[in-house]
């Protein structure tokens, strides 16, 4: 998992320290990484599984969508930045360490996979896991979406724009590069995607 996490660019130091938190695992069945969301007492209540060879994903049975995979900043920032998936999240982390900027004075919050908005943006709801982020940081100003470049996120970006735009601050930052954080990360690092030939089980 380790190993998966790091071809994909994401930074070392990064990845021990999720782990040492307990919001990143391998799971014992089938070596997926499982990336956890807490509530505001730390009490782990949402587990995203992501697939370390192939695309499978789900949630585990029973995970509450209020509390999405996060990274807090350490004292109070007037920010948030939204992202599809934790490991775009952990992307722009890494990016910000490569920049000399410290990510742990930022909120990063990931929204676990594609919102789907209405026909009429206006009628959409916000996700859930943005809402209760909100409720908990009155002092949020300003909201970053670094949603995917793909039709799915560009809708996602204008519903978000249309909600949110009376009470925040709305920034679109889509990557740069690529369809998403990872690979704009994987591109400004100079990292090719690799295809797993056979799975390596001593992955860790």
């Amino acid at each position: 998992m380790t190993e998966y996490l790091f071809e994909r660019g994401i930074d070392y130091q990064i990845i021990q320290e999720c782990i040492a938190e307990g919001i990143i695992f391998e799971s014992a069945d089938y070596h997926n990484a499982v990336f956890i969301g807490k509530d505001e007492s730390g009490t782990p209540k949402y587990a995203a599984c992501r697939g370390t060879m192939g695309s499978f994903k789900r949630d585990a049975s029973g995970s509450d969508k209020r509390y999405s995979f996060r990274l807090l900043a350490e004292s109070p920032c007037a920010s948030v930045h939204l992202f599809e998936a934790a490991i775009d999240l952990l992307s722009y982390a890494t990016y910000l360490k490569c920049e000399g900027r410290d990510y742990k004075a930022e909120n990063l919050l990931s929204l676990s996979g594609v919102y789907q908005p209405k026909k009429e943006l206006k009628d959409s709801k916000i996700p859930v896991a943005l809402t209760t982020f909100l409720k908990s940081n009155p002092q949020i100003k300003t909201i970053f979406l670094h949603l995917d470049k793909d039709k799915a996120g560009r809708l996602c970006t204008a519903a978000l724009k249309e909600l949110l735009q009376k009470d925040y601050r709305i920034v679109d930052e889509p990557p740069p590069v690529g369809k998403d954080f990872n690979d704009f990360l994987m591109s400004y690092l100079g990292i090719a995607r690799q295809k797993p030939s056979r799975e390596r089980r001593d992955a860790r």
